[in-house]
């Protein structure tokens, strides 16, 4: 349920998330101290043996609780946008060195569109992933056992229940995850393709108006708007629909503990304050994995951008030569030169030429025919299909 690549991508994430989970975990033990403390003093009301003292204590606890609450939750929330911004700079660094090393030939492995949107807003996608959902990860395995650990003295039957009923949502995340990865994978390329299709349009706008194709690409365009738009509805209407299930397990579990600690307590086999506690702290321990859900579809678009941001990484870097070339005596002569863009249709075939030091040379030939690329060949801007040159 989390890419290991991306962890090992930014380690420095590590320590703030593990600062905000902790932040967290203490932030859920002063709520258990404090809901103790009131179903103690309420048990004093009842039985009216409260006191002067009891409800002193209980405006300290009150009062320290809501402190390190706010506190701890405020510092929590904090590490998270840390770590997460951590994530976008070594990311963003990592993809933007890629694509210098590349240089112009980068092109040939990713188009344009897809590069800007990865580094723009596809960064901006981890940060749900490093900053909410990697310490929610971490914090919802930890939230259910604590309570379990402090409500299993207090009423066991309750706590077993809990405990039992706590799974169904990771297993209702896990249920959908891919089919949550297909769809984010598929709103993901279309979002690209319409990029794509936006910058090629724009780029050959004066061309589209000379031939008077620009009333057909506006067509396509809507067509790809269209597509775009249909996938971003289906991704809103799966996430409502998983929000859903797991709204119906957090609820209905917290419902099963609450109706055995109130049938304990009725057979006076629980005092009233064990009973107050499992009450207030059962929905304590769905809501950790119930957020984790919700970030969970957050995260995913994360995910889904992480590929595509690996796949850039992977891309071999040029070779390029050791020796350095005298500007005076450089000279560039090339032969058999040729380039095809998809593999097939050659566009440069058998190209021979010579340049010589300080020469001025115009390449020209009928359009199509990669005329620009012989150029940025010249320039070691992309690699030949075949070709010897020196």
């Amino acid at each position: 349920m989390f890419d290991k690549r991306l962890m090992k991508m930014a380690p420095e994430t590590r320590p703030w998330i593990i600062a905000s989970v902790l932040l967290q975990w203490v932030a859920l033990m002063a709520n258990i101290v404090f809901i103790i403390t009131t179903g103690l003093v309420a048990q004093a009301f009842l039985e009216s043996t409260i006191t002067t003292n009891s409800i002193g204590t209980l405006g300290l606890v009150v009062a320290a609780t809501m402190v390190i609450r706010t506190f701890c939750l405020t510092q929590a929330q904090r590490a998270g946008v840390k770590a997460a911004n951590l994530a976008k700079r070594k990311v963003r660094t990592e993809v933007y060195n890629k694509l210098v090393n590349l240089g112009p030939s980068y092109s040939e492995a990713v188009s344009t569109a897809e590069a800007v949107q990865i580094c723009v807003e596809g960064t901006e996608q981890l940060e749900g992933y490093f900053g909410a959902y990697l310490p929610q990860f971490f914090y919802a395995l930890l939230a259910p056992l604590t309570l379990f650990a402090c409500l299993a003295p207090l009423c066991l039957p309750a706590a077993v229940a809990l405990l039992v009923c706590v799974p169904l949502i990771p297993l209702s995340i896990v249920a959908v995850q891919k089919i949550a990865k297909r769809v984010m994978g598929n709103y993901w390329g279309s979002y690209i393709n319409l990029g794509e299709t936006f910058l090629e349009n724009l780029q050959g706008l004066t061309t589209l108006k000379i031939f008077q194709a620009d009333s057909a690409r506006h067509q396509q365009m809507n067509e790809e708007s269209e597509r775009f738009r249909k996938a971003t509805m289906k991704l809103l209407s799966m996430q409502l629909n998983s929000v859903t299930v797991m709204d119906l397990f957090a609820y209905g579990g917290a419902a099963v503990g609450m109706i055995i600690a109130a049938l304990q307590f009725a057979s006076g086999t629980v005092p009233f304050f064990a009973a107050f506690a499992v009450v207030f702290l059962a929905a304590e321990f769905f809501l950790p994995l119930r957020a984790l859900g919700s970030f969970f579809h957050t995260a995913m678009g994360g995910m889904a951008v992480a590929d595509k941001i690996f796949r850039i990484l992977e891309i071999p870097d040029p070779v390029h030569g050791s020796r350095a070339i005298d500007p005076k005596y450089a000279s560039l002569t090339c032969h058999n030169l040729t380039y095809s863009y998809d593999g097939e249709r050659l566009v440069l075939d058998h190209v021979d030429f010579e340049a010589s030091t300080s020469s001025f040379i115009g390449i020209v030939g009928e359009a199509g025919r990669a005329n620009p690329r012989l150029l940025q060949f010249s320039a070691a801007g992309f690699q030949a299909t075949k070709a010897w040159s020196r």
